[in-house]
């Protein structure tokens, strides 16, 4: 099984970053699901980053914005070139790809999206996946969580995307990775794809994701790997 550490919600604790970073250093890669910063700008956007090239794993972080990450601070994770947004990223044992921000409501974070620019943002890359001649394990990686699940749970309300709940049933992912929602700590099997929100990496909180070499038989995508994950918190 290859792990993959999966994070989120750092808001610039870059020292609980560290910490998490530490305690897993057998991971493969680092995901991130969003707000790297705290409404920080291009520099404190960069010290993240830097801790998470740090941390020396095998492959790149893999990198989303959140809603709480400024337009300076979107544009130094584009630059950095660890951006998933409006891209397919090919590692040996998966395919990762992802979109950023939160699904608009008052419109007072910085990186708030329409349901239809997030749907515009992330249904191309899974469209063109499907269109890949290697079948690998498809992980979605994106800040808003699909409306629905155990991800988006805010007291008895769900408040996530509804495009992005109907992206998951039209294309099945392996794995759909979010976060922003830091109560909705989840791993749950829905309809065949394996939603993980690791709740708030500032507060110490994780998940480990694992991709197993072989596994079970999916029509749509051929052979494919199994994947499981975990909660867990420092």
């Amino acid at each position: 099984m290859k792990k993959i550490l999966v994070v989120s919600d750092i808001h610039g604790h870059g020292e609980s970053l560290k910490a998490v970073l530490a305690a897993n250093d057998g991971a493969e890669l680092v995901i991130v699901a969003g707000d790297l910063t705290n409404f920080g700008n291009a520099a404190d956007a960069r010290e993240i980053l830097d801790i998470l090239e740090q941390a020396g794993f095998p492959f790149p972080p893999a990198v989303v914005a959140g809603n709480c990450d400024t337009l300076a601070a979107r544009r130094c994770i584009f630059s950095s070139g660890r951006g998933l947004e409006g891209c397919l990223r090919e590692l040996p044992y998966a395919t990762l790809t992802g979109a950023g921000g939160g699904l608009r409501r008052a419109g007072i974070t910085s990186f708030e999206r329409s349901e239809a620019e997030l749907h515009d943002a992330l249904a191309p890359q899974l469209f063109e996946s499907e269109r890949n001649e290697v079948r690998r394990p498809l992980i979605v990686v994106t800040h808003s969580p699909p409306y629905g699940t155990n991800a988006d749970r805010r007291g008895e309300s769900h408040v996530g995307s509804g495009e992005f709940a109907s992206l998951m049933a039209l294309h099945k992912p392996e794995a759909w990775v979010c976060g922003h929602i830091h109560e909705s700590r989840c791993v749950s099997l829905e309809d065949g794809t394996l939603v993980v929100n690791p709740g708030p990496c500032g507060s110490g909180c994780f998940a480990v994701l694992e991709v197993g070499e072989a596994g079970k038989k999916n029509p749509d995508r051929g052979e494919i790997a199994a994947v499981r994950a975990e909660l867990r918190c420092l």
